[in-house]
């Protein structure tokens, strides 16, 4: 087998330097493509309690001012799109304001509260919508509620199995942590009400003890919230990698999809004095911070989009010399042969092949 692929090689270098190539490879064109759908899914922080569209109208004009064609898709909307200007700025722009966000509303039900887990699966939003790109932020209210650590986590997993199992394969959930809180401000105060007395009623605590244990909470929970996504991620590799085989662990794109991913918007909320409303809810200028990471955060990942790495056959390799030998066209799949993804095709792309086909033969 190696030896017949070396013939090839030498074959196809004897006579590419008479019909050499440096053709650009054949890249998507977003124009006529089909929009990115989008699902930003949430409490009253997604929904835009206080402050429509929330931080979902910065998001949106970031990415489209970038080039994508966005489609954000959701249980609420009605495919409107809104006008919105900038005081700070006197920036104007419309946004798609379709989303999945729900003010009030925890994790998975309990007594008082709605769950988005029930939500998603009452309105079917995820299997209607098929959306490419999920962002879930939840959990704000389960801390509000100072509401059971261990159910929460437990809660939490069940949510993101369920958004995963009813997702496209070739879709990605972003799971991230939540923003913090500025709970003695006297329009939130009262929220908090679980954390200022002991459980038995019998202890009351001073506003500075209940801070802190409020910081904490949501200091645990975000913590608890990456590792679970880490480890589901390292779960899904240990699953996909074949211990038989020689190769070493594999990457993100050797897995099956849907892919997970974990996200820290919690970073870009650096001042609760100024960047929040009302003590738990962003004010524009915190929401902009917001829609500003998640659009850097899916413009990275669009850019680097996980696929399945291509699998080369000797076939391949008969197929690109013969197209640098300029006897065959293959314009319709030259980014397949990138191989040092220079945007050319040429010699060294048929040298990395052969490498490519000696190594897994």
């Amino acid at each position: 087998m190696k030896k017949f692929i070396s013939i090839l090689t030498a074959l196809a270098m004897t006579y590419t330097g008479m019909f050499f190539s440096n053709k650009t490879a054949v890249c998507e064109d977003k124009t006529g493509s089909e929009p990115i759908k989008i699902m930003a899914i949430g409490d009253s922080i997604t929904d835009g309690y206080g402050v429509t569209g929330s931080y979902r109208k910065y998001f949106y004009n970031e990415l489209t001012k970038k080039g994508y064609d966005i489609d954000m898709v959701g249980s609420k909307g009605n495919d409107m799109k809104i006008e919105f200007s900038d005081d700070e700025t006197g920036e104007s722009f419309t946004y798609d304001d379709d989303n999945t966000g729900y003010s009030g509303y925890t994790i998975k039900e309990y007594s008082g509260r709605n769950g988005i887990l029930e939500t998603l699966k009452s309105t079917n939003c995820l299997e209607t919508c098929k959306p490419d790109i999920v962002i879930l932020q939840i959990g704000t209210n389960n801390i509000i509620d100072n509401y059971d650590a261990n159910k929460t986590h437990s809660d939490l997993e069940e949510l993101i199995d369920y958004i995963l199992g009813n997702i496209s394969k070739n879709a990605t959930l972003f799971v991230t942590t939540i923003p913090d809180v500025d709970p003695n401000r006297h329009e939130v105060y009262n929220w908090f009400s679980n954390y200022r007395h002991s459980a038995d009623w019998q202890t009351n605590y001073s506003d500075e003890e209940a801070e802190e244990k409020i910081i904490k909470q949501l200091i645990t929970y975000n913590s608890n919230l990456t590792a679970l996504v880490q480890k589901k991620i390292a779960v899904k590799i240990a699953n996909n990698w074949d211990i038989t085989s020689e190769r070493e662990s594999p990457d993100i794109q050797d897995l099956d999809g849907p892919y997970l991913r974990s996200a820290d918007v919690a970073s870009v909320i650096t001042d609760v004095k100024t960047q929040l409303m009302d003590g738990v809810h962003p004010n524009n200028k915190g929401y902009k911070l917001m829609g500003e990471y998640w659009a850097e955060q899916i413009d990275n990942y669009l850019k680097n989009k996980p696929t399945k790495k291509n699998s080369y056959k000797v076939a391949d390799l008969v197929e690109l010399q013969k197209y640098l030998l300029g006897i065959a066209d293959i314009e319709a799949t030259l980014e397949k042969y990138d191989m040092n993804k220079d945007n050319a095709v040429d010699i060294f792309d048929l040298v990395l092949l052969r490498k490519e086909l000696i190594k897994n033969s």
